[in-house]
Parts: structure tokens; sequence; C-alpha cells
């Protein structure tokens, strides 16, 4: 019992600290430049570049159905790395705003005349109480279980590399003693991209704050707990993305749903809990 309750107020401190580092990150943030290219304002560079680029594609510098320049030029235009231009990407692609076609590229989508392109996109309110953190996961259990037997079902060998790119930046963020919070995103948005289904990621990208501050939260306890428990975590997302490497819809759904409900028990309940072998892949299905 005491365990308990020490667990529940490092909790808090934890949740404590990154509210107060939020509000600090804000406070310190200045106005944006409107005339400079580089996008250097904290804390959301994701937001700024997707903002961007969609003004660019309004005022009609890749024409009506242009084809968008590559990754990597974008990152140098803009001064930013590459996961955020695919995350700004992600988010223009839910929004319908641009397509992209195998092989080629992402081109502009130019909205038919009945039906304008959709301002914004649909939000979920920001987790103000550990009972917010909990539904949060609860939620996601359920729809990225079902993303990953699509994404197992229906990948194409290009979407598979984002995953192995985030698995890389998660183990390296892991040896230097780093949350890991955006790689830790990218592969679950990776995974709900490899679906074929652009509902999925849509949902995602729409309840992204509160995705954000839960994994957060989770990476965060799990820094001040024994390697062991890291490596635990990294091996949940490894045996995730072999399950859809090798097809198996039924393991990669029950492999997500046992790594976020692991995730769920360890933030609530402590280190030992959600800490068991984790079924290497070819056991998942029957775990």
């Amino acid at each position: 019992m005491r365990a308990g309750r020490r667990h529940g107020a490092h909790l808090g401190e934890t949740i404590g600290r990154m509210a107060s580092e939020s509000v600090r990150q804000v406070a310190r943030a200045a106005p944006a430049v409107e005339n400079r290219e580089p996008l250097t304002q904290p804390p959301r560079l994701g937001d700024h570049l997707t903002s961007r680029i969609s003004d660019l594609i309004d005022r009609g510098e890749f024409g009506d159905e242009g084809r968008l320049p590559s990754e990597l030029a974008l990152a140098d235009r803009f001064g930013v790395s590459r996961p955020v231009v695919r995350e700004a990407l992600s988010r223009l692609r839910s929004r319908g705003v641009i397509v992209s076609r195998k092989g080629s590229g992402s081109y502009v989508q130019k909205p038919p005349a009945s039906d304008p392109r959709p301002i914004g996109e649909p939000g979920f309110w920001p987790i103000d109480s550990l009972a917010a953190v909990r539904k949060c996961f609860e939620f996601r259990t359920g729809v990225e279980s079902e993303a990953a037997f699509f994404a197992a079902q229906n990948h194409a060998p290009d979407t598979l590399e984002p995953m192995r790119e985030a698995l890389r930046r998660l183990e390296a963020a892991g040896a230097d003693g780093a949350a890991g919070m955006k790689a830790d995103l990218e592969f679950h948005l990776a995974v709900a991209r490899a679906s074929g289904n652009e509902y999925f990621e849509a949902v995602l990208q729409s309840m992204r704050a509160p995705i954000e501050f839960a994994i957060n939260l989770a990476r965060s306890l799990t820094l001040t707990r024994p390697l062991e428990h890291l490596r635990t975590v990294q091996t949940e997302h490894v045996v995730l993305f072999q399950a859809i490497e090798a097809r198996d819809k039924d393991a990669a759904r029950a492999a997500m749903r046992r790594h976020i409900e692991n995730t769920c028990r360890r933030v609530f309940e402590g280190p030992g809990a959600g800490g068991a072998r984790t079924p290497a892949h070819g056991e998942a299905a029957r775990g």
C-alpha cells in the first residue's frame, strides 16, 4: 500500500513538472516573423510547417494539382528535420489537401467546387486529469489495435520504412537517456498510415495533443526506472513491427493491444505492472 502511495505521489509530481514546463515553453515563445522561411519558433514546428505549406498551396505555388518538393527539399527550405516534414505532410493528407502517389511523391489535391476543403480539423479536449489519461489509453487501445490489424494486411514496402526509422530513433533515445516521445508518436502514426485507411491516421492526428501528453508521461516515468524496464517497452514496439511486416494480422492487433494496455498499467500501477515477458512474434496472437 505504501508503494502504491509512493507511485501515486511520484506520478502526480511528474504530471506537475510536465504541465509547468509546457507553461514555461509557451511563455518563452516569441512571435513568428512573417517574412522569414525558417521555422524556429517553439513549441510545435509541425503545426507551423503544416500551416505554412497549406498557405503556399492556397497561393498556388505548386499549381492546382502540382507535385510538392521532396521531403529533403522541404526540410532544407524551412530549416526543419525530415520527421517534422513527414508530420506536416501527414496532416495535410488527413485533411485531403494533398495526396501521395506511390513512388512519385505528394501532390496537391484540388477539391471539387461543391466540396470545399474543411477548415481546421476536429480536436479533443486537453488532458487535465489522471482520469483523462486513462480514457486516452482506453480509446487508443480500440482504435490502434484495428489500425495495426489493417497495417499488417495492407502495408506497402515504403510504409514500413517510417516504422523502422522510428524504432531506430527510439533505440537511440534510450541509449542517450532521452524520453523519445516524438519517435514513439511517429511510430504509432506510421502504423496508422500503413493501414491504408486515412481515417485511422486522421483520428490520431485529431487527438494528437492528448496522445503526446500520455506518451510523454509514460516515457518520462520509464526514465526513472531500471534499464530493463526500457528494454521491455522497446521490445513491445519491435514485436508489433515484426507482426505487421510478416502480415500476421491477428498477431499485430494483439501486440498493439498488449502494448497500450501494458503502458497504461505501468503508468497507473507502477514499474511492476505490465512488465510480463512480451511474447515474440508467433506467440502474440495466442497471448
